[in-house]
């Protein structure tokens, strides 16, 4: 193990700490790399069931360099497997006392930066448009046995403009491959993006919107987060990582795509289409299926040379999800979009990280829910 930088030193002051940016995706591997956290799996992985198994059963950052059927490609999960992980991805020291590191989150989040449009970046190494998209090209898990198919969005980046007022929308919603070039696109009726897609559908246009997948840790905190409408991600990411987040313009849609991304993935949400998601073993550690799931279409594909593909194994008591959801509850930015009482009770369970019994109420609440959804009318 390598000795650390003084960025990334353990007794690093916050003061010190708050002037530094936050690494990068790659840069956070090296870091955990060099730190000893880090597990390479070189012998042959098969994307199906094996990979998740072994993402679960590692309960440390794992990076697969050898994927059966998928020669050369890397997938990376389990980034964010502690509170010390979510502070080493915002450029802090491992030990950093929790109520100090969540004040220095805090006051990024309210001092926003905006992203900074630059003219190229590391994604647009290679594009593939039209009939040559085939996503079934990438590494995509099956992560548990339980899911109905491999899920190509587990932690990742939706982005999207409201079609009426222009504001973007950066969220993280699970995404089931379908085919070649479409995946569904899972989220409640209340979900900024749903609220997005009833403008256009509205309008009886399809919603253009880029899945982007191996960025930064902090910018997915921000699109996990739940902040209310209007404010940007973007800035809020730009906020955490201590500088802005480096875009370049989509040709086809104009969305701005974090530059520095693995994969960037450019179509349309298809208007007035309803799929089935699922089942999929979500952070409730059981299975769930939405019958009314969107549709996306892809249109362009691109990627870095050597790209590594970033997702995650939920539903296991304290895995990443929780972790991350853990860091976010402590400022109160918990929402799935239930009711005001489901929300008071999810962000005291994440905070407190009592992950198994916030796992229990949710499973009771679904069964009461599909109890009544069941009754006649």
């Amino acid at each position: 193990m390598t000795a650390l930088p003084d960025w990334q030193s353990e007794s690093m002051p916050p003061s010190q700490a708050a002037r530094r940016p936050a690494p990068g995706f790659r840069e956070f591997i090296q870091i955990l790399t060099d730190r000893g956290n880090l597990v390479r799996v070189t012998e042959p992985v098969h994307w199906q069931y094996d990979l998740g198994r072994r993402t679960r059963a590692a309960g440390r950052p794992i990076l697969f360099e050898n994927i059966e059927d998928y020669p050369g490609s890397r997938v990376f999960a389990n980034g964010l497997w502690s509170p010390g992980a979510i502070r080493l991805a915002l450029g802090l020291g491992f030990d950093m006392p929790r109520e100090a590191f969540l004040a220095e989150a805090r006051k990024r989040i309210a001092h926003p930066i905006p992203p900074r449009v630059i003219e190229s970046g590391p994604v647009l190494e290679n594009i593939l448009e039209g009939d040559a998209v085939n996503l079934l090209d990438l590494p995509v898990p099956q992560w548990h046995d339980r899911d109905a198919g491999r899920y190509l969005g587990t932690w990742h980046l939706n982005i999207t403009r409201d079609p009426e007022t222009g504001a973007r929308n950066v969220g993280v919603y699970r995404m089931q491959l379908l085919g070649p070039r479409q995946a569904t696109v899972s989220t409640s009726q209340r979900s900024h993006l749903a609220l997005q897609m009833a403008g256009a559908e509205r309008a009886g246009q399809p919603l253009p919107m880029a899945v982007v997948i191996g960025v930064s840790e902090p910018l997915l905190m921000a699109a996990a987060a739940g902040f209310p409408g209007g404010m940007d991600e973007l800035e809020l990411a730009g906020g955490l990582l201590q500088q802005p987040v480096e875009v370049i313009r989509s040709q086809p849609n104009g969305l701005e795509l974090p530059a520095q991304a693995e994969i960037a993935i450019e179509g349309v949400i298809l208007p007035g289409v309803r799929v089935q998601d699922g089942p999929y073993f979500d952070y409730a550690g059981t299975p769930s299926t939405n019958s009314r799931a969107l549709l996306f279409e892809a249109q362009r594909l691109l990627f870095r040379s050597n790209p590594i593909f970033r997702g995650a194994s939920v539903g296991m008591p304290g895995a990443e999800d929780h972790q991350l959801l853990a860091f976010l509850a402590g400022m109160n930015l918990v929402n799935f979009h239930g009711s005001a009482s489901r929300r008071v009770m999810q962000n005291l369970l994440f905070r407190t990280r009592h992950f198994s019994a916030l796992q229990w109420v949710d499973r009771i609440n679904r069964k009461t829910l599909m109890r009544f959804l069941r009754k006649p009318a």
